[in-house]
């Protein structure tokens, strides 16, 4: 999970400096936008990135020393990511990119659950949550690559 996230977000990045030259064509909320867009997204690459190598380094033993020790780290690695969708969340849309943002706000409520529902399932040991926790994990991992097409998208589009 974690691999693809990165991947989708240099792709994003990617597209983002790609299109710079042609940020003068569109309006200056366009451009702020994109621009905004590019680094949050890598802001949120980063933070998904220690949320997940912190989550996949989670101890055996529940409930030891080593695993109370380590659920502090858990807490750090949700709030950089909550952090990081809060800040995704204040980005002001523009015109150019309303279609994208719909569905940025999609992804952003998305992410938030899952974070909400993984992080208890994990540090109660609960199977069953942690399944749950799993799939909007992946829902919105899904949603943040439908969002990253349709910035592309839009992108091209202001780029005509």
């Amino acid at each position: 999970m974690r691999v693809r996230i990165k991947s989708l977000a240099l792709v994003i990045t990617l597209l983002l400096s790609l299109a710079a030259p042609a940020f003068a064509a569109m309006s200056e909320s366009d451009a702020k936008y994109a621009q905004n867009a590019s680094v949050l997204t890598q802001e949120f690459s980063n933070a998904i990135g220690t949320w997940g190598d912190t989550y996949q380094a989670a101890p055996d033993k529940f409930g030891s020393a080593e695993y109370k020790a380590w659920m502090k780290k858990a807490q750090i690695a949700d709030n950089l990511v909550k952090t990081s969708l809060v800040n995704f969340s204040k980005i002001k849309v523009s015109s150019g990119f309303k279609k994208s943002d719909a569905t940025l706000r999609k992804f952003i409520k998305a992410y938030t659950s899952a974070i909400n529902l993984y992080a208890p399932a994990i540090k109660k040991n609960d199977k069953k949550l942690a399944n749950k926790a799993n799939d909007a994990i992946l829902n919105a991992t899904t949603l943040f690559s439908t969002w990253s097409n349709d910035f592309a998208k839009d992108t091209t589009n202001l780029m005509k």
